[in-house]
């Protein structure tokens, strides 16, 4: 406190002191007349405080000391002077700028004469070319992130009609993760430029909002068994500490010379042909239990029942080593025909020309025809109608068009399949600028849909009618078929989904169809019944077979009735047909040189799934091939001798001999959800066979 005193009370002092000379203050050069009266200098102030204002004495005038400069005025002639002057100053400054920049940029230029003189490249350049091709690239990263991250073999697309992500109200399809970011992120750094590597971090931010990690309602209801089943020993023996890794990528690298070559991953190579995967430390010989899943086969009264199931198997640890050893051999081809078929199709549709269409097709699940009031009997009963729906997704070398074909015709087998197809490719040729002269079309493998010899022959000719000259149709690998189509097919019905729920009735497969036309941004076009069965005249009753069906994954044609086909896919001469991987052909104009009993009798390869009549003790049955060793036909019941079929419980199963299949059919059509009739021609072949029993 003292302090604060001494401080204001020094402040005080020199503001009075300040205050009294400026009162106070008389001109010397001044003197005062005799006549003036004589004033005496001022009282005291007393108790000044900072806040008090002293009215100053303004009744003497004040004189200043200080004399008054005389202002010269200058003439004309010296501003314009003074002027010419500054120019002339702001223009010597210019030119030293000049000079000063010239020098240095002839000192720049003679350096760079020097290193091209000794052949050295300019370091400035250089320097000037990395950072550009950084700031170009920054904004080409994220695309190539996602580009990676929507890869068949990274991401899978979820088909369903609720696997939707929102954000910023851009609705997108959902993609969930096939491995983790970190594996992934490993696999993205090792495919790309190194200036164009990414950090975890940075390559967690460019990740889209729609591809996501799995939870627990994304079950794969679609899983691969040979995959689950090699997945299953690994996780065990890396639980017990046995392998080093549960990455079955690793396991397979481990045994391969290469993963991208195919005598490697067939197993033919000379060199890694007998390696096996190495194993650390002793082997004890502790009961170990796993899981598998098989099929289970159980008889009952002289029948034969088959189903899959999850079952507990136990062994040594030497047993489940030589398990996993086996089912990795197995494994690598069926891995290198997944990622095979995934790059080369993926590569096939980026490098598309003017004159080429690739078209993706596939079957979406059959549509539950909805009211928004429905009554008890029509909900639990057996009145609701299905509606059949074909996605496409048409790519050509400038874009992409998405199709769905809708039919009330329950049939996916091979000649729907084309029914389907008609609309598609009249309007994707019409979009070209030019006739396009190449025709490349992607799908899965179901033996029953595309897979089989009677889609080949009309392969071979339906394409030519539409004047393509070149070809193919390519397989994925079985159980990895997912695709775009998939997509397609869950944006349709959820669709006519929220339309039901806003009030509107979809009773019938035309309702589902004149509203998808209306509202979805999907083409949409209507099959019948007749433009189906105007196919089956298409096909002829004798088609030649076609050995090792299953094994297939490219079909190609230059010739109307004769086609190739090989185990992978090829593009490498396109629009011809090359020769690697061995192509085989068959020629459909040359009669086939035996006939089964049937008419219509499938290869033994290529008739599993199919739907036949087989005869048991002289009565006929109509059933569907399960398994191909042994002809097991899972049979259904007839009933009341009508046109009526329907699936007992529990299942009849019976093994057959061939002689017993006696006609392959098209597949019953539903008539409710327990149900099914069969076709004009397939109740005939039944009759006939009931009257000969």
């Amino acid at each position: 406190m003292r302090e604060r005193w001494k401080q204001y009370q020094r402040q005080y002092r020199e503001k009075k002191r300040v205050l009294i000379d400026v009162l106070n203050l008389t001109p010397p050069s001044m003197n005062t007349s005799g006549d003036e009266q004589h004033v005496g200098p001022p009282e005291p102030i007393v108790n000044l405080h900072d806040h008090d204002y002293v009215q100053p004495n303004v009744e003497v005038p004040q004189a200043s000391s200080t004399p008054f400069k005389a202002v010269q005025k200058r003439s004309r002639q010296q501003r314009a002077a003074l002027k010419d002057r500054e120019k002339l100053r702001s223009e010597l400054r210019r030119i030293k700028r000049e000079l000063k920049t010239a020098n240095s940029k002839t000192k720049r230029l003679e350096k760079k004469l020097d290193n091209q003189k000794k052949g050295k490249k300019d370091q400035e350049v250089i320097e000037r070319n990395k950072q550009r091709d950084r700031k170009k690239s920054s904004g080409e990263k994220k695309e190539q992130v996602v580009s990676f991250l929507c890869r068949d073999e990274n991401t899978r697309m979820l088909s369903g009609k609720k696997d939707t992500v929102t954000k910023n109200k851009i609705k997108l399809q959902r993609r969930v993760l096939l491995h983790s970011l970190k594996d992934i992120h490993a696999s993205y750094n090792g495919t790309v430029l190194r200036h164009h590597r990414l950090s975890y971090r940075q390559f967690v931010r460019y990740c889209p909002f729609y591809i996501t990690p799995t939870k627990n309602s994304d079950r794969n209801t679609c899983a691969c068994i040979d995959h689950e089943n090699v997945k299953l020993i690994v996780d065990k023996l890396y639980q017990r500490g046995i392998l080093q890794t549960r990455s079955i990528s690793d396991l397979l690298a481990g045994i391969a010379c290469d993963t991208s070559s195919k005598q490697c991953m067939y197993r033919v190579c000379v060199k890694c042909c007998y390696q096996e995967v190495a194993f650390e430390g002793p082997l004890d010989e502790e009961i170990l239990t796993w899981q598998q899943w098989s099929r289970i086969t159980k008889t009952e009264e002289g029948k034969t029942y088959t189903n899959f199931a999850k079952v507990t198997q136990s062994g040594k640890t030497a047993d489940l080593l030589a398990l996993l050893n086996k089912k990795l051999d197995s494994l690598a081809k069926h891995q290198f025909n997944w990622i095979h078929q995934v790059k080369a199709l993926r590569e096939k549709k980026e490098t598309l020309k003017d004159d080429e269409i690739c078209i993706h097709v596939d079957f979406s699940e059959n549509y539950s025809c909805k009211l928004n009031t429905e009554i008890q009997s029509f909900h639990f009963g057996g009145s609701r109608k299905q509606a059949t729906i074909h996605t496409c997704v048409v790519y050509t070398a400038s874009t992409s068009y998405s199709y769905a074909t809708i039919s009330a015709s329950l049939r996916h087998d091979e000649r729907a399949v084309w029914a389907h197809l008609e609309p598609v490719l009249k309007d994707a040729i019409l979009k070209c600028k030019s006739p396009p002269s190449s025709l490349h079309v992607i799908s899965d493998g179901p033996v029953n849909q595309y897979r089989n010899r009677k889609n080949f022959y009309l392969l071979s000719t339906v394409p030519f009618l539409y004047g393509f000259k070149n070809v193919s149709w390519n397989f994925s690998e079985k159980a990895h078929g997912k695709g775009a189509p998939d997509g397609v097919g869950g944006a349709v019905k959820r669709l006519a989904d929220a339309a039901v729920l806003r009030g509107r009735d979809l009773q019938t497969a035309e309702h589902v169809f004149n509203f998808l036309k209306d509202e979805s941004t999907v083409r949409c076009y209507w099959i019948s019944e007749e433009e189906i069965n105007k196919y089956d005249e298409k096909v002829p009753l004798l088609v030649p077979a076609i050995k090792g069906t299953l094994k297939i994954h490219q079909v190609t044609c230059q010739e109307p009735a004769v086609i190739q086909y090989r185990d992978i896919s090829c593009f490498c001469k396109r629009p011809n047909i090359c020769k690697c991987h061995g192509p085989s052909a068959v020629d459909f104009r040359d009669p086939p040189a035996t006939t089964s009993t049937s008419d219509s009798m499938e290869d033994q390869e290529s008739k599993q799934g199919k739907f036949a009549i087989v005869r048991y003790e002289g009565k006929p049955f109509v059933g569907q091939i399960i398994q191909v060793v042994g002809d097991e036909v899972g049979c259904m019941q007839q009933l009341a001798r009508k046109n009526v079929f329907t699936w007992p419980h529990p299942p009849d199963n019976l093994f057959y001999y061939e002689s017993d299949v006696l006609h392959i059919i098209s597949e019953p059509e539903p008539m409710n959800s327990r149900h099914s009739k069969l076709i004009e021609d397939a109740w005939k072949q039944f009759q006939a066979h009931s009257l000969k029993g």
